[in-house]
């Protein structure tokens, strides 16, 4: 399928394969055990293009001589095992709303669950809303969900999209249900994703849970920079456009090659225009992205307790730590001792806001990140 826009690099959601840089490896693992039956599940940072990957595996499923049904479902949203089985269920039914007298049946199979049908206000899709109030309820919703996807005449797959949130649910077996239900279909591979790397190894490596050693795992890293190189001057070249290895070099190192960031700077690139892109073009494009975060980025700093926006600004101001509570790092940025650092460290890595990626203690947001560095390095 060929999607005629205007600027190539997608920074949100996912078109084609046109759009798509490379995974190659990665779209070929995954599908590997899909065909296989086996379950997997897919850790990246946030913003590494976990979800376009998951989305991108999607299309190449539906689109094979097999004409998979994939059900991909977002839990991020979601905040309870109701929101859940309505996040699902509603899934299902946008899939299978065209197949006749499909609502009745899904209405009958779930007239405990007091169902009914609604319209989301923004987006106009149809959406499913189920009532449910006890744990067997949510059991229950599970397995006659379960029992309509099975009776789907086709190969399926399911996506779990940011599984971790399910250990946020006030339900606090939502993760024993889950498991007890999808083992009844162990013909359905299941594929489970997020970003939070200790929680989901946790859920799926911990022998005393319920999901231990049920799915392989597997690490979605950076985009090689040769391949995304290929793809950025590919795709500026269709425009009409050039773009030389210093400035794509440029771009890679103040994005850390993060994909989101990486799109991002490229969008804003083409969509200046000009039949050429160099370093000048480059450095303003930056510059402007910091200016166009400042309101946000200031609003973090007036949020966050003192000792704890020290310590950003220093990570920050390094590009990365590995040891934060040494002395010299603590001595240089005035952060007081290594057990208050620990204690911020702790506190920011549970907001989100640091992460430890490449055995190095950084920003997790690489523009927050270089906003901090452009206003407070020394």
């Amino acid at each position: 399928m060929k999607t005629d826009i205007t600027n190539p690099f997608i920074t949100g959601g996912y078109l084609s394969p046109d759009y798509f840089c490379n995974r190659a490896e990665e779209t070929k693992r995954i599908t590997d055990a899909i065909s296989s039956r086996r379950n997997l599940t897919l850790i990246s940072l946030r913003r590494m293009g976990k979800t376009g990957l998951l989305r991108h595996v999607k299309y190449q499923l539906e689109h094979s001589k097999k004409s998979f049904a994939v059900i991909y479902v977002d839990l991020l949203p979601t905040m309870n095992g109701n929101e859940m089985l309505n996040s699902i269920s509603s899934t299902l039914y946008r899939i299978r709303k065209s197949e006749k007298n499909f609502l009745e049946r899904m209405l009958s199979l779930m007239a405990s669950l007091r169902p009914r049908l609604t319209m989301d206000p923004l987006t106009g899709e149809p959406s499913i809303e189920l009532k449910v109030e006890t744990p067997s309820g949510i059991q229950s919703g599970l397995e006659q969900i379960l029992k309509l996807i099975s009776e789907i005449k086709q190969d399926i797959v399911f996506m779990f999209d940011e599984f971790q949130q399910i250990a946020n649910y006030p339900e606090k077996n939502i993760e024993s249900l889950l498991r007890s239900v999808i083992q009844t279909y162990p013909v359905v591979p299941f594929i489970f994703s997020g970003s939070s790397k200790h929680m989901l190894e946790n859920m799926f490596m911990s022998p005393g849970r319920p999901f231990y050693q049920s799915s392989e795992l597997m690490y979605l890293d950076r985009i090689l920079d040769d391949d995304y190189r290929i793809f950025i001057k590919e795709k500026f070249n269709k425009g009409n456009m050039e773009i030389d290895d210093l400035s794509i070099n440029r771009v890679f190192n103040w994005t850390r090659l993060h994909t989101y960031y990486v799109q991002y700077v490229c969008n804003h690139l083409y969509g200046k225009g000009g039949n050429t892109i160099g370093e000048e073009q480059v450095n303003n494009v930056l510059h402007q992205i910091i200016i166009d975060f400042e309101p946000q980025y200031i609003n973090y700093r007036n949020l966050l307790p003192a000792h704890q926006f020290r310590l950003l600004k220093a990570i920050a101001a390094e590009d990365g730590v590995t040891q934060p509570t040494s002395g010299d790092f603590i001595r240089k940025n005035d952060l007081t001792s290594p057990s208050s650092v620990s204690t911020s460290l702790k506190a920011l890595s549970d907001k989100e806001m640091i992460v430890n990626d490449l055995n190095k203690w950084n920003v997790y947001d690489v523009f927050f990140s270089r906003w901090l560095e452009y206003h407070y390095k020394q």
